[in-house]
């Protein structure tokens, strides 16, 4: 094989490489509604590259939309990669904060979790958090979780495989 051949041929390989890397999927949610009918909604996130989280959004049925990050937290995550979840409005039940005020505390008890904070479009925040099955697979392994949005709104929440 000629020299320029084997150089596209490593290209190809390392981009179909990195691009593995990268996931993309969905999660189902369950809405409490205030006639008690929960209401379905789809998450969908995609993983960062390099890294240990990604981006989601959601639309809720009322036409807000949400977006933000999520982080997989490990064993080995440390405060700058929490941080971005870590501050926003404060409700109950999580409380104030949340997330403990401690990162190592903080890292024990979520390493195998997910956790996101989301912004919507009118002015309402969403926390979520993720058991997930297969830590090692990260969000395309599945999981289950719940979310809460600053108005009150419970998602609970199942992570497609």
């Amino acid at each position: 094989m000629n020299q320029g051949k084997r150089a596209g041929v490593g290209l190809l390989m390392l981009a179909g490489g990195l691009s593995a890397c990268v996931h993309t999927g969905t999660i189902a949610g369950r809405m409490g509604t205030p006639k008690g009918l929960p209401a379905a909604v789809i998450f969908d996130y995609r993983s960062e590259r390099f890294g240990e989280g990604g981006k989601i959004s959601v639309a809720l049925p009322n036409g807000e939309e949400f977006k933000g990050k999520y982080v997989q937290v490990t064993s080995t995550t440390t405060a700058d990669v929490v941080e971005p979840v870590f501050y926003g409005p404060v409700w109950a039940p999580w409380g104030d904060p949340w997330f403990g005020t401690d990162n190592q505390a903080f890292v024990r008890n979520y390493s195998g979790k997910v956790v996101a904070t989301l912004f919507g479009n009118r002015g309402n925040t969403m926390r979520c958090r993720f058991t997930l099955a297969d830590p090692s697979a990260g969000m395309s392994g599945g999981g289950v979780g719940e979310c809460q949005v600053s108005n009150g709104v419970k998602i609970d929440a199942q992570i497609g495989k």
